[in-house]
């Protein structure tokens, strides 16, 4: 169980539109379901998120293997890689 306190003007849209679709049979309906709805997005952010890090872990590791110590690029380390893509994509 669950109590939750609302905004009144809140609570009386939320009441107007479940009037008006008929979507839901009352006002708990309506906030169980967008309480379901919310926490499905966040573990689907969270999984976004893992696969995010996962990527990054990977870029890491070959940003490594190529010779990569941490730290700022410099502007010479900036162009040879620039020169590098444009190579590897043909516009060189």
């Amino acid at each position: 169980m669950l109590s939750v306190e609302i905004d009144e003007r809140f609570a009386k849209a939320i009441d107007k539109v479940i009037e008006q679709t008929g979507a839901y049979s009352s006002r708990s309906e309506f906030l169980k379901d967008s309480i379901r709805k919310n926490f499905e997005e966040m573990l689907k952010m969270d999984a976004d998120l893992r696969s995010i890090h996962e990527g990054a872990k990977k870029l890491a590791e070959i940003a490594k293997s190529r010779g990569y110590k941490g730290g700022l690029l410099t502007r010479k380390e900036k162009d040879k890689i620039a020169r590098e893509w444009l190579k590897e994509k043909g516009f060189t």
